[in-house]
């Protein structure tokens, strides 16, 4: 979300996407954790 003057709030695609992206980065981290304690 840029807040600029002229848009408007994110959509429903914007927060999904959003959403999606963070659940990446979680499993990333959790991965990550996983494949360090060998």
């Amino acid at each position: 979300f840029l807040g600029r003057k002229g848009d408007g709030e994110p959509g429903v695609k914007s927060i999904w996407l959003g959403l999606q992206r963070i659940r990446d980065v979680a499993a990333g981290i959790k991965y990550a954790k996983e494949s360090h304690d060998l």
